[in-house]
């Protein structure tokens, strides 16, 4: 059956080839950007085109699954490779596709890849051969495919397959939804609704359906690919008007725009934009850009960008761009001077001649970019055109060879034959001061015709390009980009020059190169390199703009005009911009593309800005341009994860969490990587794909970086040689007029080293803590050893020490001994003598009383007897005296230790002649010395020595004498 549709839509589309009509193009063009199949990664057919939640883009495509993701195409293939016709998005992000006896559905895998699910096994092993899958559309819980022999539908919740075959001899050519209704037609033409689990017949139709569409609250429109437009509602079935180039172009698809338009992509002839009453609109095909004719598929994205797949690529279109180009009246791209709106017509000055087209008159006041081109070059206008001025009921041209009127042709001004670069009208005079390549010139009506008036005393030759007027002082200033500012004095009727000035640096410029003079607000201003100027006619200096300068600062600007709002637009070397409610807006879509050094901008309305580009005109419209997007997502693309000389793909695109594609990344997407992972490739972009959106980013790696990076065009970011730790990599995106994305943020971890996880940091800790405890028993028994070491020396000293000490003790010992021997000796020498001398003095008085007594024996006379007599009584009261024995005693106890006191002690009933004897004993007399000092016979002696014995109570066989001389 495909067979058969593809044959006759080749044998209409070789029919149309001859008998189609082209569409006029309209004024301005947006950019299409075309993607040839080599460019896209893929086949070179797309049938079907669908976009997620979070912006990709996907496309049914003869190679398989194609999704782009604004920087970057990505091919995923069925498992038996066929071609992918369809596809659907469900709320769950699941994306259904058929192919040649496939189908199934995408869906991320915890890297955020995309990996199929066939649906085949649960079909019956006899229903698995249907061919392709053409159409799929999602109602509810309920998932249509729709293949040439049958429909299959699939209860998601039951996981269930229903099957309605095509009856015989014919197939099903169509399948679409429109109100919560769900269509189909036959081969034969019946259209079919799908009421109650069946198919039931609605009405029958002679053309191939292609689409069906809301036309209003009760009636649904009917395209088909040759049979025009129909209108279905309760009353029956009426044909819709439309315009015949579509009918004949073969409606092959179609999408709403909105409420009011579709796009109808054709077999033949591109894309029509077209409103409900059938009127083209617009029409991009081959002749304008468009890469194919044949469109199989149209879809329109979440920024309202017009995307077609075609039968070669796939081509995006920014219908609804604020920015048109508007280029197509000369066959090359030529530079443009200056535009101009005058009666209905658009005139372009360029740098080979004007062009013009009219201009639809209810597009004055919308947006000429939709009115219908038809562009011409007016006679006589080659080379250069420099300004464009309407003055009165005519058009006024500057040109390099003079000045012109423009109607049919440009006619010379009547002695305007040097270069002139614009026009300046005088208030209530028919008169204009114009800058000239020779200084400025007059121009004055003379009845209906213009002519040059000879300025008198115009001593200024110079090229002036700049020239504004102050009526209220006479006065005309004019620049020269390279000598200064001209400050020319005219009479009060300006016919007359009375004094020209030539002022500069000396008069408080910056520099003399690069001033210019312009009008804003009504105000005189001259832009330099160091901002904007003022002239203070006091002074007579120039001195900053007190009214631009807190605006602009030094902004060097090149081109300045304010517009009926009191908006003031401007140029620099490479920007253009607008100073709106005192904030500056730059326009980066422009960035470079104004023509250096005769930049100029019309600002004629909200709806119509025309910028003078390399290019032709890029027309802006500035309402929609201010109100375009009020959001803006941030996708984060890809994450590729280095390690060693191994790159890995950590993320590829979806995050996913418990069956549905989400927004942003949930904890089981979190990814805990060895320490050898630690570079780290991040790719990101947003959900915007018009050519003219100018998108910067700012990124922050929690973790690493402490504050937001400056914002950037950059779309991808790398980190190399991370430490360990847990990071959140945030991107946030802004486009051109300032609006900011959510913040879009990817968590993930780099596991520490062996050496540096926990329970290495613990085994480091009872590392530390065992070599603490060894260092410190290690020490102790250290100090243990030094103290019993220390002790021992001690002990050794002590030792010696003690050693010296009893030695010293008994040198002292021995000294003391020897001086105590040497004193017992002297006492003993003292007692020896004190004994000796008693011992003598008691033989002396025996002696002398021997002598004595026989002298008085001898002796007859008795006086003499009686004195001798006398004397022995004296002798013998000497031999008496105990004072003798006292100091005896006394100094034998110094001798002897107190011997006689402690024997006296120990022994109290000793006499004092028993002491006497024990002191002579100690002494160790003999008893015949003893008894001589005792005055005792020897007899009396051993009786003493007998009486001892018995009260020492001396045992037998012991020598009392021993026994003195051991008692201490």
């Amino acid at each position: 059956m495909k067979k058969t549709i593809n044959v006759v839509l080749s044998l209409v589309l070789l029919c149309s080839i001859t008998i189609r009509t082209h569409a006029q193009s309209t004024i301005g063009q947006p950019d299409i950007n075309n993607y040839p199949h080599e460019k896209i990664n893929g086949g070179s057919q797309s049938w079907a085109i669908g976009q997620d939640k979070i912006g990709n883009l996907y496309f049914a495509n003869n190679s398989g699954l194609l999704c782009f993701n604004s920087k970057e195409w990505k091919l995923y293939q069925l498992p038996n490779k066929t071609i992918v016709r369809a596809l659907s998005i469900g709320d769950d992000g699941k994306i259904f596709v058929g192919g040649q006896d496939e189908l199934g559905y995408f869906f991320p895998n915890l890297q955020g890849s995309l990996q199929y699910q066939s649906l085949l096994a649960k079909l019956p092993i006899t229903e698995r051969r249907f061919g392709d899958v053409w159409n799929i559309i999602q109602h509810k819980d309920v998932i249509y495919f729709r293949t040439g022999s049958k429909i299959l539908t699939y209860h998601s919740k039951k996981q269930l397959f229903s099957l309605y075959a095509a009856p015989k001899l014919q197939s099903w050519s169509f399948m679409g939804n429109c109100k919560q209704r769900i269509f189909a037609q036959l081969s034969g033409g019946d259209l079919q609704e799908f009421t109650n689990n069946t198919w039931v017949t609605v009405k029958s139709f002679k053309g191939l359906i292609t689409a069906i569409l809301p036309f209003d609250h009760s009636t649904i429109q009917i395209f088909t690919l040759q049979h025009g437009v129909f209108l279905l509602n309760k009353d029956g079935l009426k044909p819709a008007n439309i315009a015949a180039e579509v009918t004949n172009s073969q409606i092959q698809t179609v999408w709403p725009i909105d409420t009011t338009q579709y796009a109808v992509g054709t077999v033949s002839n591109g894309i029509y934009l077209i409103n409900k009453s059938g009127k083209v609109l617009r029409n991009f095909s081959g002749l304008n850009g468009l890469q194919n004719n044949n469109v199989l598929s149209l879809f329109i994205d979440y920024g309202n960008i017009l995307w077609a797949g075609l039968d070669e690529g796939i081509a995006t279109i920014d219908h609804s761009s604020p920015l048109q180009k508007i280029n197509r009246f000369a066959h090359t791209a030529t530079p443009v001077y200056a535009t101009s709106i005058f009666n209905h017509q658009l005139y372009i000055a360029t740098s080979d001649g004007v062009f013009t087209s009219t201009i639809e008159p209810q597009y004055l006041h919308t947006s000429i970019s939709l009115s219908k081109a038809n562009f011409y070059k007016i006679a006589n206008t080659h080379r250069q055109v420099w300004s464009l001025y309407p003055y009165g009921n005519q058009m006024l041209m500057g040109h390099h060879n003079g000045a012109f009127t423009l109607k049919d042709k440009a006619l010379p001004i009547l002695g305007a034959k040097e270069g002139f670069w614009l026009f300046r009208p005088i208030p209530n005079t028919k008169t204009l001061i114009c800058g000239t390549y020779k200084g400025i010139q007059l121009l004055k009506q003379v009845g209906e015709n213009l002519v040059l008036d000879p300025l008198i005393l115009n001593n200024v030759n110079d090229p002036l390009r700049f020239v504004e007027i102050d009526f209220d002082r006479n006065l005309v200033w004019a620049s020269h980009p390279y000598r200064g500012i001209y400050k020319i004095h005219m009479d009060k009727h300006f016919t007359k020059i009375i004094k020209s000035e030539l002022l500069g640096t000396a008069q408080g410029l910056p520099k003399s190169l690069n001033n210019f003079v312009f009008k804003a607000r009504n105000q005189i201003v001259f832009t330099t390199e160091k901002g904007i100027y003022e002239y203070e006619h006091s002074s007579k200096r120039f001195i900053k703009s007190r009214t631009f300068t807190p605006l602009f600062g030094d902004l060097m600007i090149k081109f300045l005009v304010t517009d009926t709002k009191n908006r003031v637009w401007f140029a620099t070397e490479k920007d253009c911009g607008v100073l709106d409610n005192g904030k500056i807006k730059y326009f980066p879509e422009l960035k470079g593309k104004l023509v250096a050094g005769f930049e100029n901008i019309n600002p004629i309305s909200d709806q119509n800005i025309l910028i003078a580009t390399y290019k032709g005109i890029t027309h802006l419209n500035y309402s929609i341009y201010s109100n375009r997007y009020k959001s803006l997502k941030i996708q984060l693309n890809k994450v590729i994860v280095s390690g060693g000389n191994n790159d890995s793909l950590l993320f590829d695109g979806h995050f996913q969490n418990k069956g549905r594609i989400t927004a942003s990344q949930p904890e089981s997407m979190i990814h805990q990587l060895p320490a050898l992972y630690s570079s780290y490739h991040f790719e990101y972009g947003s959900d915007r794909y018009g050519s003219d959106d100018k998108i910067s980013y700012s990124y922050q790696l929690i973790g690493y970086d402490n504050t937001w990076s400056n914002w950037t065009e950059q779309s991808s970011k790398d980190y190399t040689n991370l430490p360990y730790g847990r990071y959140v990599f945030r991107i946030k995106a802004k486009d051109n007029i300032g609006n900011l994305s959510a913040i879009q943020s990817y968590t993930f971890e780099i596991l520490p080293r062996w050496y540096q996880t926990k329970i290495a940091y613990f085994l480091y800790l009872l590392t530390i803590v065992a070599l603490v405890y060894l260092a410190l028993h290690y020490h102790k028994k250290r100090l243990k050893k030094q103290k019993i070491s220390f002790l021992e020396k001690q002990a050794h000293l002590k030792y010696v020490h003690e050693l010296e000490l009893e030695k010293n003790d008994k040198e002292i010992v021995k000294l003391k001994n020897e001086r105590l021997e040497a004193e017992m000796s002297y006492k003993n020498k003292e007692l020896a003598s004190t004994t000796m001398h008693l011992y003598n003095h008691s033989r002396l008085l025996n002696k002398i009383k021997e002598e004595l007594n026989a002298i008085s024996a001898k002796s007859q006379n008795r006086e003499q007897k009686n004195d001798l007599n006398k004397l022995l009584k004296l002798l013998l009261h000497e031999e008496r005296q105990e004072h003798n024995w006292e100091q005896f005693s006394i100094h034998f106890d110094e001798v002897h230790n107190k011997f006689l006191q402690k024997l006296k002690s120990d022994y109290p009933d000793l006499t004092s002649g028993d002491l006497k004897l024990c002191a002579y004993l100690k002494m160790n007399l003999s008893s015949k010395e003893i008894a001589q000092l005792l005055h005792f016979s020897i007899k009396g002696v051993e009786n003493g020595r007998y009486r001892l014995r018995k009260k020492f109570n001396i045992p037998n066989g012991e020598s009392l004498s021993d026994f003195i001389l051991r008692y201490h």
